[in-house]
């Protein structure tokens, strides 16, 4: 579909921020979109975001919708824990479903979303269970010495969470970049998760996310890898909710029993900052260039 102007969302869960935008009203194609999320989530020649957002129709008739989402660098991500709490609120708007409760396709497969009581900003996403997690994990290069402990976890997409005595400390962007490109989770990368553990169930982290390829005031997928590495270190019961606290806000990992059995959420914010409009996506190589120099420039430390 032709357009002289895109119409957005601009959205942020815990400081995670998204051009979310209705791909049922212009239909464009990944590379389209991937090009979009290079120009659009600049923050300096575009709106400004860690990724973006394409709300569009199922394949299946066990979904209400299909996500697709992109990061800042154009690449195309398997799942955002924050990104998916924003677009379900993002398609309840748009009238998607009819229920409280809406199933959406992911390239990580089918989830399923609620709010939960009456607060508009706060969703409560249902995830599948984190079978993939790999204790002692081994890579190739070196890791600092302030790592006591670091474990795989796919929890949607790829994870690494290192356990650190004192998270203020910690450089994650230096560290993070380095064990983001080590050869032992190559092709795909991963995530690198700093996570603190303290006093009783609660537990703080940091996260530098692969496709910003900087921090992140905070990372969904990255929240449920850290609770699971921490259910498993403290051997602790998964009856009761683990709150994780990161730069950008609180966020609960925990149980609840649905028409489906007990299942595994993510509950955190989902919050619209504003809505504008954007020109259409084009392979301007001005803007992939500078998108690319904010990246290589970005959190030094």
């Amino acid at each position: 579909m032709a357009s002289d102007t895109v119409a957005f969302v601009k959205m942020q869960g815990a400081g995670n921020d998204f051009v979310v935008v209705d791909n049922r009203d212009y239909g464009f194609s990944g590379a389209e979109l991937s090009v979009a999320a290079e120009a659009w989530c600049s923050r300096r020649y575009g709106v400004g975001a860690d990724g973006l957002l394409a709300l569009a129709p199922p394949r299946s008739s066990a979904a209400d919708y299909r996500m697709g989402y992109w990061n800042a660098d154009g690449s195309r991500a398997t799942m955002c824990g924050n990104g998916a709490r924003c677009l379900f609120r993002f398609a309840r708007c748009r009238g998607v479903g009819g229920g409280s409760a809406l199933a959406f396709e992911t390239d990580a497969g089918l989830y399923r979303a609620v709010q939960p009581g009456s607060a508009p900003d706060t969703v409560r996403l249902f995830v599948p269970d984190v079978t993939d997690v790999r204790p002692q994990f081994q890579l190739e290069g070196p890791v600092p010495d302030a790592i006591r402990t670091l474990t795989f976890v796919h929890s949607g997409t790829e994870h690494l969470v290192a356990t650190v005595d004192d998270l203020a400390a910690a450089k994650v962007t230096k560290w993070g970049r380095q064990l983001r490109h080590d050869a032992g989770v190559q092709p795909a990368g991963a995530n690198v998760n700093f996570l603190e553990l303290g006093p009783g169930r609660g537990v703080r982290v940091r996260t530098y996310e692969k496709g910003v390829e900087a921090e992140t005031p905070a990372c969904g997928t990255g929240v449920l890898a850290a609770a699971v590495v921490a259910e498993r270190t403290r051997s602790a019961s998964t009856a009761r909710a683990v709150p994780v606290r990161t730069r950008g806000g609180d966020l609960r990992v925990g149980h609840a029993p649905t028409d489906r059995g007990e299942e595994r959420y993510l509950e955190g914010p989902a919050v619209v900052v504003f809505r504008g409009k954007v020109q259409p996506p084009s392979a301007s190589p001005r803007t992939a260039s500078a998108r690319r120099g904010d990246a290589s420039r970005r959190g030094r430390d």
